[in-house]
């Protein structure tokens, strides 16, 4: 799934909300400064912010955001790791610790703060879809799917939509042997994918009808293409070529979008099938 056009995960980052009102003049500044697009003295100003007053949600969570979009995930992790240790019920801000944990691949710290996130906050298609792909990344994939099911339960209770549980359940079912819930989540896409938008070159591709390079060529930049070549590899994967999936997902591994989910889970799938090798 794409970080990029906005993705899932990019929405969800920009959309943090605060739920106390902007008091400090320096935080209502930085925002405005944000707004503008002048993210580097909108961070200096959350900064002073902070070094008035360190517990300042309003200012973390500006601090955190900009972190995370400058992909100094180590940094956000620190600021989200802070706000939940003072707010341990802000939702928002254990999903953005987990997304920061996630882009390190630090899986098991990913997977605790997204449970702890769909917890304080269960009707959000987003926390469910954003553990749902931590799970894959663990290898656990009847986990992944459930946890993607639900969250196109959360997505449509919230009159929302997304393609992308669908995808992440269809390839779990398939990495899990149960082809039967497989095909039924690739039908249900069929029927509910995106009219002439991005991902439903993906789901073609996915049914047959459409092959490897008409998917390619539907591709508009960089986030597409990383997705685009991850669903290949699955595809390949789960029909059993092995070597030519190999290749889509080093490609991404390589050279993907760091933005995007799909890269991570390729360099997580590479990895598991790299140490299987190992394994006597």
């Amino acid at each position: 799934m794409s970080i990029l056009e906005l993705s899932a995960q990019e929405t969800a980052i920009n959309h943090i909300s605060d739920p106390i009102p902007l008091q400090s003049p320096l935080v209502t500044k930085a925002y405005k400064l944000l707004e503008l697009g002048d993210s580097a003295e909108a961070l200096n100003h959350f900064q002073q912010a902070l070094n008035a007053n360190g517990e300042d949600l309003s200012a973390l969570l500006g601090q955190a955001m900009i972190l995370a979009d400058l992909e100094r995930h180590a940094e956000a992790y620190a600021t989200y790791d802070s706000i939940v240790a003072n707010y341990p019920r802000h939702a928002f801000a254990w999903n953005g610790r987990g997304l920061a944990a996630f882009n390190m691949e630090d899986f098991d710290t990913a997977l605790s703060s997204f449970k702890q996130a769909t917890a304080e906050q269960p009707i959000n298609g987003f926390f469910y879809e954003s553990l749902a792909w931590v799970q894959m990344c663990r290898g656990a994939f009847s986990e992944a799917a459930k946890a993607a099911k639900i969250a196109t339960l959360m997505y449509n209770k919230r009159g929302e939509n997304s393609a992308y549980p669908l995808l992440i359940a269809y390839f779990a079912y398939l990495e899990a042997e149960d082809q039967s819930n497989a095909q039924a989540s690739l039908n249900y896409a069929l029927r509910n994918k995106p009219l002439n938008a991005w991902p439903s070159p993906v789901i073609d591709y996915l049914a047959g009808s459409i092959v490897a390079s008409e998917l390619i060529g539907y591709v508009k930049d960089s986030a597409q293409e990383t997705e685009a070549h991850t669903y290949i590899g699955l595809k390949l994967r789960a029909q059993g070529d092995d070597n030519a999936a190999k290749k889509h997902l080093e490609w991404v591994a390589q050279n993907g979008d760091r933005r995007v989910f799909e890269y991570t889970l390729a360099r997580a799938l590479n990895l598991q099938d790299s140490l299987a090798l190992l394994i006597p």
